[in-house]
């Protein structure tokens, strides 16, 4: 999957403006993202790439763009 057909799909999931993720904006200037919206990213990326990540490595990330990283090559 390409991380310009994710982004408007993710929004959608977390209820967040279209918009909203910016691969360069800093995950801490959105408000919106929250512990919930942390744990529904992790269902989300568990149910769509077969992929488990931990709270300790979203709460290293800085940006969309780093976050998107821990997917490696399971998107574009």
């Amino acid at each position: 999957m390409k991380i310009s057909e994710m982004i408007p799909e993710l929004e959608d999931m977390l209820g967040f403006d279209a918009g909203t993720v910016k691969l360069d904006a800093k995950i801490a200037d959105v408000p919106e993202w929250d512990s919930m919206a942390i744990l529904s990213f992790i269902a989300f990326v568990e149910d769509k790439f077969d992929l488990v990540l931990e709270g300790d490595q979203i709460a290293q990330v800085t940006t969309f763009k780093e976050l998107f990283s821990l997917l490696g090559d399971k998107i574009e």
